[in-house]
């Protein structure tokens, strides 16, 4: 959907932002395979801020240049899918919740859904986005959903992920953090002595 020199432009537009100490942004180099795959607070940032203003200072400048009514509508397609997917992100990552919140996200992701299905129409959709409707309903069930979300265990599966393991568990010779692969066991193996431990 985007061109290299998009890219590269929305790149740019990263390494400019001045952001609050307290936001993470997304890499310098995003969206290219030399960073790999983004992790999901990255994602969030990115769309909530980083793409849709990247994209509509990008093409709000092409709108009167020789690019043709197909492709100006394909744009303007793009900004509006990005801007209902950022607002539906807003009102689900929000410190308070309410009927008001989960109504306006589901609005919000309901209106995303349409317009990628537009702008991809041979595209299947995924878990995901299956997923993504259940969300209002998690949020009147659990609360906001800081409380809930899974970024601690994402940074957790992406720091075992880095140990070198060669799928052999309590065989290893590398450590990371101060814990060798030998320290790694099966669950249940031993667990009646750590048990006898903390009583």
């Amino acid at each position: 959907m985007l061109g290299t020199e998009e890219l590269k432009q929305i790149q740019q537009d990263i390494l400019e932002t001045i952001r609050p100490t307290w936001q993470t942004g997304p890499p310098k180099n995003f969206g290219s395979p030399a960073h790999g795959k983004p992790k999901a607070d990255q994602w969030r940032t990115s769309i909530e801020f980083d793409l849709p203003v990247s994209l509509v200072r990008m093409w709000e400048d092409t709108n009167h240049g020789n690019n043709s009514d197909a492709l100006q509508i394909r744009r303007q397609k793009m900004v509006e899918s990005t801007i209902l997917l950022s607002v539906a992100i807003r009102w689900a990552v929000s410190y308070r919740t309410s009927e008001l919140h989960s109504d306006q996200y589901r609005r919000y992701m309901m209106a995303y859904l349409k317009t990628l299905r537009e702008l991809c129409p041979t595209m299947d959709l995924h878990p995901v986005h299956h997923n993504a409707l259940h969300i209002p309903e998690f949020l009147l069930r659990f609360g906001p959903m800081h409380g809930w979300w899974m970024f601690p265990f994402e940074r957790l599966i992406g720091i075992l992920q880095k140990i070198k393991i060669n799928f052999k568990i309590g065989k290893g010779h590398t450590t990371h953090r101060d814990v060798s692969n030998d320290e790694i066991r099966p669950v249940g193996e031993h667990d009646d002595e750590h048990i006898l431990r903390c009583q």
